[in-house]
């Protein structure tokens, strides 16, 4: 069964599937593994993920202010525009329109929240060159500098770096990935399928884990961030966009430790 936040995205999605050509190539393209995390689970979804101390981070729950609980998705991606501002990627899909205040509950019941600010940049499309495009970016706003800016991938798994397209479709099928959703927290499989335009991944992920970051992983446990997840077909059958992508066109940079933890780059 098919879980995705919008169901129109399902006919493009299985046209751009049924053109993708060749397998990846079967050659790393990393004289080193990546690695699965040992606490990844993929085990029933739970309840939302939300913020028990008010700070905002990678992998709870972003809500659209106007209509609650219809584009619940995942924070993924810290990023810094151009400007300085401090703020996170989703999908596109979950942005119901530019502008419009998005949210990160502080409690179980939803009555608590803390505003992350209106998606200023999205996009759900196939780019010219076949690229599947699925991002939007919220940033924090500029009066609520008390609210925490978290940027860690989970506990202790900090950002490495960043695999263009070409990188990630020079992967091993099999390579594992890991994805840190609202729903499913980290959960790890085998990367399917990866050309230029996008890959799938055979992890789990349901619907609520929209726009979750999606990564490799070092020997140090640093991440290397590789992309969005948009939908699937099945639960272990996942589409993912590439993050790169957006980051390039909205001029968009990953916030990178420097640490001896992260030695290992991407």
């Amino acid at each position: 069964m098919r879980w995705t936040a919008l169901p129109v995205l399902v006919v493009g999605v299985l046209a751009l599937a049924a053109g993708c050509g060749e397998p990846a190539t079967v050659v790393p393209a990393h004289p080193r593994d990546f690695i699965s995390l040992p606490d990844s689970d993929g085990g029933d979804p739970v309840a939302f993920r939300w913020s028990s101390n008010g700070a905002v981070g990678p992998g709870l729950t972003i809500a659209d202010a106007a209509q609650p609980g219809e584009n619940d998705c995942t924070i993924g991606w810290p990023v810094v525009s151009s400007s300085g501002r401090r703020g996170y990627l989703s999908a596109g899909h979950c942005a119901g329109g530019l502008g419009r205040d998005t949210w990160v509950y502080t409690d179980g019941d939803r009555r608590g929240r803390v505003l992350l600010g209106p998606y200023v940049e999205h996009e759900d499309d196939t780019l010219a060159d076949g690229t599947m495009f699925d991002a939007a970016a919220a940033f924090l706003p500029g009066t609520r500098r008390s609210v925490r800016w978290g940027t860690a991938i989970g506990v202790g798994h900090p950002i490495a770096g960043t695999l263009t397209p070409q990188e990630v479709s020079g992967l091993a099928p099999g390579t594992p990935l890991c994805m840190l959703g609202a729903r499913s927290g980290i959960t790890c499989g085998p990367l399917m399928h990866a050309d230029d335009r996008y890959l799938e991944w055979g992890g789990y992920a349901v619907t609520g884990d929209s726009g979750s970051a999606v990564f490799a992983v070092n020997p140090d446990e640093s991440v290397c961030a590789v992309g969005i997840l948009h939908d699937g077909p099945t639960d272990r059958d996942n589409t993912i966009a590439y993050v790169e992508p957006a980051l390039r066109k909205w001029h968009l940079t990953l916030p990178r430790e420097t640490g001896p933890v992260s030695g290992d780059r991407c």
